[in-house]
């Protein structure tokens, strides 16, 4: 490491991840070097932030025979999660985040009858 003042950085978004850890700031290790100064998992990806829901309805129809219908949701919000920074230093996109964790919003409906 030749800047350690990108140390305690969270890379989360594509869009800065490049200013905060750029390649400028880490070196190779020299011939006859033992090992480095950098940690292992020194870096923090960005937080999740998900919210998953689900209503859900019961009606009595014919009978008393209930009819349930329901609505869920993963990812309500659409909130993009972004999966870690590219860290190998040889690659032209170090630094770069170029894919997420998740699939966005997913919605499911149900509905059930009880005979």
């Amino acid at each position: 490491m030749v800047n350690p003042a990108v140390l305690g950085r969270t890379i989360g978004n594509p869009d800065t991840a490049t200013e905060l850890l750029p390649a400028s700031a880490f070196a190779y290790i020299t011939p006859g070097t033992i090992s480095g100064n950098l940690g292992r998992n020194t870096f923090r990806k960005g937080p999740v932030r998900n919210v998953n829901a689900s209503i859900s309805r019961r009606f009595r129809v014919w009978r008393e025979k209930p009819l349930t219908i329901r609505a869920e949701s993963v990812n309500l919000f659409n909130t993009a999660q972004f999966s870690a920074p590219d860290d190998f230093l040889i690659d032209s996109s170090f630094g770069e985040i170029t894919n997420t964790l998740n699939n966005g919003r997913s919605v499911r409906f149900a509905g059930s009858f009880e005979f």
